[in-house]
């Protein structure tokens, strides 16, 4: 298996000079003083509770500006915060209105193509195995705790994306742009090929599946536009796909990095995808084939991505 292409140089860029480019706001090795840093984690604390406490965890991209807006002032870059994460909020609402208008351009969905897949494939479709062993017709521990899994997609890729803005924007700006790049390969996938979702073919009388509260049927990160939903936004798999693009980004700083142990944290990150996959098939939300097709394009993203940075 080649080994994950590592971000490179980025010791070496965070010694440059900021000057408005594109190098890490703060030298290697310089700590934020601890008050401060201590002062933007309450911020962030706060900021995060209340937008929870009002919304639960779907983030929208509005939300998620304010709240990471306050421990960028607490930080004293609410300026340069506002200038790279605006434009990033907008194009993830731009992708929004895509998905929901291939939707409208492609109301009628695929069923049997994923379905025969999965069934040549596992023998079986795992959606429904799994609901046969743990789904008992009531909510219990587990269910709930799956239900917040696909919840972590709205806030686990902004919480990442402000962490390596932190660090340096260099880093922000290639996870930024391969999510972008992402999100719209995706969308254009979601208006040729509209995919049907286990839960869509059991209520079209192909599986014995239910798809389990609570689940929002929203744009990915959210949406704070009019755009409808994508019901059929199945291929690829964007919670998959986020949350593996999550793993490949920080694992390739961990292997490009001299930490101890880097090699296990580095596997590691890769839980989280694998938890992600889990809770929605599971919940009737994707077959496997739709979670292998999100990790490899985003696979493909971090790849181009990283590819054409390194070039710069």
């Amino acid at each position: 298996m080649p080994r994950l292409p590592t971000i490179d140089n980025e010791y070496t860029l965070s010694q440059m000079e900021v000057a408005g480019g594109l190098a890490p706001s703060l030298p290697a090795g310089l700590r934020l003083p601890s008050a401060r840093a201590a002062g933007a984690a309450a911020a962030f604390i706060a900021a995060a509770a209340a937008v929870t406490w009002a919304d639960g965890l779907d983030w929208t991209p509005d939300r998620v500006l304010l709240v990471f807006l306050a421990p960028a002032l607490v930080l004293g870059r609410g300026r340069r915060y506002l200038l790279d994460f605006v434009p990033f909020a907008l194009l993830i609402m731009l992708y929004a209105e895509c998905r929901g208008l291939a939707h409208l351009a492609s109301p009628h969905p695929f069923y049997r193509p994923q379905l025969w897949l999965e069934r040549h494939l596992f023998g079986g479709v795992p959606a429904v195995w799994l609901q046969e062993h743990f789904w008992h017709g009531s909510m219990t521990w587990y269910d709930a705790a799956a239900a917040k899994v696909l919840n972590l997609h709205f806030v686990v890729p902004p919480l990442v994306a402000f962490a390596l803005w932190v660090r340096g924007r260099r880093l922000f700006y290639r996870f930024a742009t391969s999510m972008i790049v992402l999100s719209f390969a995706s969308a254009v996938v979601f208006l040729v090929y509209p995919s049907a979702p286990p839960w869509a073919a059991a209520q079209a009388g192909m599986l014995d599946v239910v798809k389990l509260p609570p689940v929002n049927d929203v744009s990915s990160l959210g949406s704070a536009t009019s755009a409808p939903a994508n019901p059929y936004a199945a291929i690829p798999s964007l919670h998959a796909g986020y949350a593996f693009l999550v793993a490949l980004t920080v694992a390739g700083l961990l292997l490009g990095s001299r930490m101890r142990l880097r090699r296990t944290l580095a596997g590691l990150c890769f839980l989280y995808p694998l938890a992600q996959a889990l809770a929605v098939i599971y919940t009737g939300n994707h077959y496997v084939v739709d979670i292998v097709i999100g990790c490899a394009f985003a696979t493909a993203a971090y790849l181009v991505t990283n590819r054409a940075f390194s070039r710069f």
